[in-house]
């Protein structure tokens, strides 16, 4: 197979040629995520949270921020960063620019990621393609020959014609191998990198305290209402209990005013 794949280079074919140069342009996005998910933005978790918890202290942060700047400018030594000279500066504004880092960080792991898949289909594709245009070529080639040259040539001009798809299938197998691992890198980063920024915010983010009214000092209007409607309604009690001792005073007076008259009238008499 391998030989025939460079009997077709030799034979300048276009879809070959293509191919190698998608393969040379997913490889070298391969290697510079590596790169960069390995060597720069990765670093020993653990090691570098628990120095940090020793150097930071309420009062001073200038260590910290010193030796965050000695560790790397970028991932979670520069989201700390960022953190510390907040905390310098307005420490009510630390949650918002730990956020705002890390929004800005978490997209440069998955950078250019999804590309290297683009690559794998796109090759395959091609050579499937490259496949197809010269069965194509062959069959109208094969056409205009006598019987007995159709029987020769047909065979190896097929056997030809599979070299584009084979060598699409095995480079595409090699891209996806640097895909997926570059894919769980990315993955086991951002995972890292959220529980980095977890610590982060329980060390620098200063406890909210919660302000609240007690419930003595403030009466809802329903217990208003209620106790309203109470003295109201002791009020008629009051009202309705007086009402029937008024009414025999009145007629103690009518009484003693008939009275009265009567012995008046005597005493003309």
């Amino acid at each position: 197979m391998f030989a025939e794949i460079a009997a077709s280079f030799q034979q300048d074919n276009v879809y070959l040629k293509f191919m190698l140069i998608l393969g040379f342009l997913s490889m070298a996005v391969v290697f510079e995520r590596l790169i960069m998910l390995q060597f720069v933005y990765n670093l020993d978790f653990p090691k570098f949270l628990g120095d940090l918890r020793k150097l930071l202290t309420p009062e001073d942060t200038s260590r910290a921020l010193s030796f965050c700047k000695s560790v790397s400018n970028t991932s979670l030594p520069g989201i700390t960063r960022r953190a510390l000279e907040a905390a310098e500066t307005d420490p009510t504004t630390i949650r918002g620019v730990i956020e705002e880092e890390t929004i800005a960080f978490l997209p440069r792991i998955e950078m250019r990621v999804g590309a290297i898949m683009a690559f794998s289909t796109l090759i395959l594709l091609t050579g499937v393609l490259g496949s197809i245009d010269s069965l194509w070529n062959t069959f109208h080639a094969v056409s205009v020959l006598d019987s007995t040259q159709k029987q020769a040539s047909l065979g190896g001009e097929v056997a030809r014609a599979l070299n584009p798809t084979a060598f699409g299938v095995f480079l595409s197998m090699v891209i996806l191998v640097g895909y997926y691992m570059i894919r769980g890198m990315a993955l086991r980063l951002t995972e890292r990198m959220h529980y980095g920024v977890a610590v982060i915010s329980n060390l620098l983010v200063p406890a909210e305290v919660t302000s609240f009214m007690p419930i003595s000092m403030s009466a809802s209007p329903v217990s208003r209402d209620t106790g309203a409607n109470t003295v109201a309604h002791t009020g008629a009690q009051s009202s309705s209990a007086s009402s029937p001792s008024e009414g025999a005073s009145q007629d103690a007076n009518v009484a003693d005013t008939s009275a009265e008259n009567i012995r008046d009238e005597e005493e003309i008499i």
